[in-house]
């Protein structure tokens, strides 16, 4: 005979994200389940700095503050570990049981700086770790493959010349102006997605991120 006065386990969800253009997409998965639950949700990045120590660029600021607003106004709780010379797989799993986390959601990619986590065993690792917790892969494409999947249709934009960079914008103004189509990430509130321009007939993909364009290092 069924115990029936066993308690029903309450489900937690947390999201793991790493700087690169699909954190929002996952947050916006995360949230959508979280609510589904009516569970706590807890979006976490894993910094790969040794020792403590998170090395500073614009670009990362960007993400966590985006991340952070997102988490934010999905009722939600943003979290940043640093590795600490542990794999991230070993960091996500400390994290998720501390906040006694039920199911994750994570992102496997070929591209951008999340294949330092997915390359390799990763996700090998992670599911060894894991033990009792969910573990949901959300698999993200690369660009320009299926880039119609992955963000809203492209409409005619520029970047115009801001100080030391260029910043989106709806009309051409000053003397220094790209045209070209920008094609923004679906489930975000940012101007943040790809920029299209052609060059010498072959299409280029430029990174824009909270309307500024990102220049790879």
């Amino acid at each position: 005979m069924l115990d029936m006065n066993l308690e029903t386990k309450q489900e937690s969800i947390m999201v793991c994200v790493h700087y690169g253009p699909h954190g929002q997409r996952l947050i916006q998965r995360g949230s959508e389940l979280a609510r589904k639950l009516q569970a706590p949700l807890v979006v976490l990045t894993v910094d790969a700095g040794s020792d403590g120590y998170q090395e500073y660029s614009p670009e990362k600021q960007l993400y966590l503050s985006g991340w952070a607003n997102q988490t934010k106004e999905a009722g939600g709780q943003f979290l940043t570990r640093s590795s600490g010379g542990k794999k991230p797989a070993q960091v996500i799993v400390e994290a998720a049981r501390e906040h006694q986390v039920t199911q994750i959601v994570i992102g496997q990619s070929t591209q951008t700086l999340w294949q330092e986590i997915t390359r390799g065993n990763f996700i090998n690792e992670l599911m060894e770790l894991v033990g009792t917790i969910d573990l949901h892969i959300v698999a993200v494409q690369r660009y320009p493959e299926l880039l119609e999947q992955t963000h809203e249709r492209g409409f005619t934009a520029y970047l115009v010349k801001t100080g030391s960079g260029y910043s989106l914008a709806e009309e051409p103004r000053g003397d220094e102006v790209l045209k070209g189509t920008f094609f923004r990430e679906l489930d975000t509130d940012f101007n943040t997605g790809l920029f299209k321009i052609v060059n010498n007939g072959e299409a280029q993909y430029l990174r824009i991120v909270q309307s500024e364009w990102v220049k790879p290092e």
